[in-house]
């Protein structure tokens, strides 16, 4: 595992220094564009499998709520852009905004304290559902779907708030360079790279729960059961994840 995190740290290290490379000459052809556009997808493809960017919060969803492939991909690049977004928009309006460790600092942490948070309550809201379900005779619905689909933008902004320390150091030596255009339009690039690995994620969640339920087969009281309690467990794991992103940065600002 050691082996594997130290391969993606340096081809994402590689990538950058390629994307630093070209970013000057991002516009001067088609060729360089389509290249510079390419790198920077897959930057954000490698940039993502690093730790964060939410990919435990979506997989624990979408492994305990039923969805379609589709919402799985649309939550994942609503997060994906945000979190792109953000990281320019606090570049541009705030200037430094990382610490030498790569972490939030300012007005940075305290959207990182608003994503937990905004996190923790929809994992909470998930738990109370959850236990509801557990607790109510079969064949009762406690309308616990309609209340799941409802929060995905939510849940999709609140990972997205997280601003991306790639894309802060990519935008701030864009505009260092005075090659602030490309450094946007690199920015974009890595968001759409990080969307397709989070949303493998996601997806990974609900193959994982459709497996499950084709396993089972026709038993749909054991059916029913089962993803009671896996909606419990993954419910207390993303409340758990918010509280532990706000405490992990209330721990930073003090």
């Amino acid at each position: 595992m050691e082996r594997l995190v130290d391969s993606v740290i340096s081809t994402q290290r590689a990538l950058q220094g390629v994307v630093a490379e070209l970013m000057l000459e991002l516009f001067d052809s088609v060729d360089r564009f389509a290249i510079g556009i390419a790198v920077a997808v897959a930057l954000g493809l490698v940039h993502a499998l690093t730790p964060g960017h939410g990919k435990a919060v979506i997989f624990s969803y979408f492994l305990g709520q039923s969805a379609s492939p589709l919402t799985g991909l649309r939550v994942a690049a609503g997060a994906a852009a945000t979190h792109g977004t953000i990281a320019v928009v606090l570049v541009l309006i705030a200037g430094r905004v990382i610490s030498p460790l790569g972490r939030p600092t300012g007005a940075g942490a305290w959207l990182e304290v608003t994503a937990g948070s905004i996190v923790a309550a929809i994992g909470a809201l998930y738990v109370v559902l959850s236990l509801r379900g557990l607790l109510r005779p079969a064949g009762h619905s406690t309308g616990h779907s309609h209340a799941a689909a409802g929060s995905r933008p939510f849940l999709a902004i609140a990972m997205g708030l997280l601003p991306c320390p790639l894309t802060i150091i990519v935008v701030g030596s864009a505009v260092n360079r005075g090659a602030t255009l490309a450094g946007i339009t690199l920015a974009a690039g890595i968001s759409i790279g990080s969307a397709i690995t989070i949303g493998c994620f996601g997806l990974l969640g609900i193959a994982l729960r459709r497996g499950g339920l084709a396993l089972v087969g026709g038993n749909i009281h054991r059916v029913l059961k089962g993803l009671a309690y896996v909606e419990l467990l993954t419910s207390l794991l993303i409340l758990a994840l918010g509280l532990f992103t706000v405490a992990g940065v209330v721990g930073r600002i003090r």
